[in-house]
């Protein structure tokens, strides 16, 4: 089985008024008439650099290869510009060829990516990402709304990119009161504050019952993060959203200490690298909470045993931008239990991404 042509489509502009970056998506044709589908991210004005990246030293690292051999074919395109040229944003690039490819192994078996990786889980647990941006009186109301739906674990935002210090407490204090305390309630703060700010945020939130604090410090600041753990109290440090590769989330296991671990598919490079982080995490019995790309982490959480729970974007999320808007599946659909609310595991073949051509039509970016 070969690889016999690649192409890529730019998708991008406005949703309800804001931009949303870019979206980039990969066609991976074979001879065996499987076609795989992938994609990623771009930040406003790379979509191009991204495109032909993709288009030249990716696609004569994959083309006339095996689909089936995802861990060569990974370690060509990481290889594909020398000197470390697979690190940065190139891993982004990778990322949509590496999820066509774990599409194409699926569609050969008729069986969704999660049935590869050899567990099955029916019902995956979510937490409701509420990071809205919204005084804290409104935000209180929307999580209230998101609990009366059956969520028992929320997260908001408290990044010194959005808010104040005294924002940021507001917001934690008002949730609290609104959500009850038997709901976990979870503030991220994208790597926003430094270490002292981090363990006397900590202290002052110890009556709100904060079950976790995300990326308190720059996911570079291994001892940062070590030295916030060490005054945490009974709240999680939890992070590696921005981290990608087994070395650097070794760090932030064994030397960090940090209770469970976060890591991105996309960003790292794909399901192929994602999986030798989950194998690493498992064997120091370390959680993973994947951030974010839920409708590759459902996979994930069916297929794997450590995966404590997805992050789950509801349509009112400014957040939930056009990479989701894109796709009508894979097909989400809610059970809500007295546990909290969970979401059945993928059916459909491959990872199950088929695109919605209206909305394609309307952000297709011509060459």
């Amino acid at each position: 089985m070969k690889i016999t042509d690649i192409s890529v489509t730019r998708y991008g502009g406005d949703v309800e008024g804001t931009y949303i970056g870019e979206v980039l998506i990969v066609h991976l044709s074979t001879d065996r008439e499987i076609t795989g589908i992938g994609f990623t991210s771009a930040p406003k004005g790379m979509g191009g650099i991204f495109q032909e990246l993709l288009r030249t030293f990716l696609a004569d690292a994959v083309i006339g290869q095996d689909p089936r051999l995802h861990d060569d074919l990974w370690n060509r395109m990481f290889r594909a510009i020398p000197r470390r040229g697979g690190e940065g944003f190139v891993r982004l690039c990778m990322s949509a060829i590496d999820f066509a490819l774990w599409d194409i192994k699926a569609k050969m078996i008729d069986a969704p990516v999660s049935t590869l990786l050899g567990g099955h889980r029916p019902m995956i647990p979510t937490y409701a990402n509420c990071a809205h941006h919204l005084a804290p009186d409104a935000l209180a109301r929307r999580a209230a709304e998101y609990v009366d739906k059956g969520h028992r674990a929320l997260k908001i935002r408290g990044s010194l990119t959005h808010v104040s210090i005294e924002e940021a407490t507001a917001r934690v204090r008002a949730v609290r009161e609104a959500i009850g305390a038997d709901v976990k309630l979870m503030v991220d703060v994208n790597g926003t504050w430094d270490v002292d700010t981090a363990i006397q945020q900590l202290k002052a939130w110890e009556p709100y019952d904060v079950y976790w604090l995300e990326e308190p410090v720059q996911p570079e600041d291994i001892q940062g993060y070590r030295r916030v753990k060490a005054n945490a109290g009974s709240t999680y440090v939890v992070g590696g959203e921005q981290n990608t590769g087994l070395t650097e989330f070794q760090s932030l296991i064994d030397d960090a200490g940090i209770d469970i671990i976060q890591p991105n598919a996309a960003l790292t490079g794909g399901i192929t690298d994602w999986l030798r982080i989950h194998a690493y995490a498992t064997a120091r019995g370390v959680p993973i909470s994947p951030w974010n790309l839920q409708m590759v982490h459902l996979h994930m959480a069916a297929g794997l045993p450590n995966v404590k729970w997805v992050e789950y974007f509801m349509p009112d999320n400014a957040l939930l931008g056009i990479q989701t808007r894109l796709f009508t599946g894979p097909s989400i659909e809610e059970v809500v239990t007295p546990e909290g609310i969970f979401l059945k595991a993928p059916a459909a073949p491959g990872l199950g991404l088929t695109l919605d051509p209206e909305m394609a039509e309307r952000h297709l970016i011509a060459n």
